[in-house]
């Protein structure tokens, strides 16, 4: 049974609200809040197996035993320029701003065959819009993909239904590891 979703955000402020959504879908929910990958390490073991991670707009690498151990999944919700596709963030500053952004809403896991996106968006950024502006855009579309799939967030499903990726029907495991 679901029990724990640990929450890993880019800041402190974005935790509450997420938690606060959740829990509208799922009331006996208890929420973890981590912000670096020390924090996550912090988290006693024994809840894992009934845990799921969910990763907000947060760039940190996780150690490939803590996926494993989850019992529900890891899933990171992130956007990504379209003209540079599969990285996190668009680069330097340019003319070459980016227009159109993906987010994405993907499931973490250590084999990249078993990787899927379960949720996908785009916005398209108007020429002239400011960088503060574009980056209000972007955030706030991936605050809307989230909205959209937080009752299945908080729901029981092991497994979050994909619409782009692997076709494997089993998630990973520690044993299969060896």
């Amino acid at each position: 049974m679901l029990k724990t979703i640990i929450l890993l955000t880019d800041t402190v402020q974005q935790q509450q609200p997420l938690a606060n959504l959740l829990r509208e879908h799922n009331r006996d929910l208890v929420f973890c809040s981590a912000l670096r990958a020390s924090d996550l390490s912090a988290i006693d073991p024994d809840v894992l197996s009934e845990a799921r991670l969910v990763s907000f707009a947060a760039d940190v690498a996780m150690h490939e035993k803590f996926l494993l151990r989850l019992g529900y999944g890891a899933y990171k919700f992130y956007a990504t320029p379209t003209q540079y596709p599969g990285l996190p963030s668009a680069p330097d500053e340019s003319e070459d701003d980016p227009h159109c952004f993906s987010v994405i809403a993907q499931s973490m896991t250590i084999w990249p065959d078993f990787k899927k996106v379960v949720g996908l968006e785009t916005v398209t950024i108007p020429d002239g819009t400011a960088p503060a502006e574009r980056e209000r855009l972007v955030f706030s579309r991936l605050a809307h993909l989230f909205w959209g799939m937080s009752h299945m967030i908080a729901g029981e499903a092991t497994d979050l239904p994909g619409i782009i990726g692997s076709g494997g029907s089993q998630r990973p495991t520690l044993a299969m590891m060896n």
